[in-house]
């Protein structure tokens, strides 16, 4: 049988599914999701190993990064980053170029998946019929592969499930011993390893990942609760913000000087939130002293308004075109 390199596999399985619609910009923009490694279905595939669900998780990593719809974060070698951090902390690396710890993104959705169906059909072995358990014998004789796998989009925030699907790949050809080849951590299942994707399941699993792509791409994901909490959060740092500018709105400032009859010097200014063309009201004091001339009573007495001309932190001149014979110690109030 005549061999197909991992380039012309890769071609072919992809030539069946549509163009991945690029439908948010890239970067920061697009809401940021990890993929979790994929559960099998131990009833199912008895012979069900933990690095097979990482080596699809990392294939499934590759295929959603094309689409240019997420921000895809590492999830599989998270202990490596973590080392990369621990040099830092243990001195191993200057100080100007450790990486610190808080500097991870913050994910928006996950992408979990199980495997309910991966192996094959075989002919030749007396069994007949599906053989999931048999993934440690697959051989010459195996001639279909099945895989099936159920996957769904999750908002890590509120726990919801944004979408689910399902996604099924079929190939007839050779076999391959995945019992032989699994050890450790992301096994040979991976579009890199040649004698997989040339295998009856390697062709099978990138038919249904190019099913799932298909499915995701049509996606359209709402705002994550992390983003939406987000923005609560930045709505109340604002409104804080503002609250405590118009508090300082509300303080009352003092005319200072009299340059003229219609120049001022006020105590209020940029500190206060005044820019220049703002305008403040004026008032004047009208004190009542008792028989010992100590002010007993202040009132305030609208006489006008002034223009702020040249506002400086925490103080303004002022323009008043008022006729009142204005003096130092009256008040002006942005209300």
């Amino acid at each position: 049988m005549k061999r197909l390199t991992l380039l012309g596999i890769l071609l072919s399985g992809l030539a069946t599914a549509p163009a991945w619609a690029a439908d948010s910009p890239a970067g920061g923009n697009q809401p940021t999701i990890f993929v979790a490694p994929l559960d099998g279905d131990m009833a199912a595939i008895m012979g069900w190993q933990p690095a097979l669900g990482e080596g699809l998780a990392e294939m499934i990593i590759t295929e959603l990064t094309k689409l240019n719809k997420f921000q895809v974060l590492e999830s599989t070698a998270l202990e490596s980053l973590k080392d990369e951090i621990k040099l830092g902390d243990e001195g191993f690396v200057a100080k100007d170029e450790e990486v610190e710890k808080g500097g991870w993104a913050g994910s928006d959705f996950m992408f979990r998946g199980k495997v309910t169906r991966f192996g094959a059909k075989s002919t030749g072995v007396g069994l007949g019929g599906f053989v999931p358990g048999n993934l440690g014998k697959l051989g010459i004789k195996q001639n279909k592969a099945d895989v099936r796998i159920d996957w769904r989009i999750v908002d890590t925030a509120t726990r919801k499930i944004i979408t689910t699907g399902q996604a099924v790949g079929t190939e007839t050809g050779t076999g391959f011993d995945i019992g032989a080849n699994i050890g450790g951590h992301g096994g040979n299942v991976s579009f890199k390893n040649s004698e997989f994707m040339n295998s009856a399941l390697g062709k099978a699993t990138v038919k249904a990942l190019n099913a799932i792509m298909a499915q995701v791409t049509t996606v359209s994901v709402p705002v994550s609760g992390r983003q939406q909490a987000k923005a609560k959060t930045a709505q109340a740092g604002q409104a804080a913000v503002q609250a405590a500018a118009d508090a300082a709105k509300e303080t009352p400032g003092k005319v200072l000087a009299v340059v003229n009859k219609t120049t001022l010097i006020v105590s209020l200014g940029s500190k206060q939130g005044f820019k220049n063309g703002d305008k403040l009201k004026l008032y004047e004091t009208v004190d009542t002293k008792d028989d010992k001339g100590q002010v007993v009573f202040t009132e305030e007495k609208l006489v006008g308004e002034i223009t702020l001309d040249a506002v400086q932190e925490d103080k303004s001149k002022a323009s008043y075109s008022g006729s009142a014979d204005v003096k130092s110690g009256w008040v002006v109030k942005f209300k």
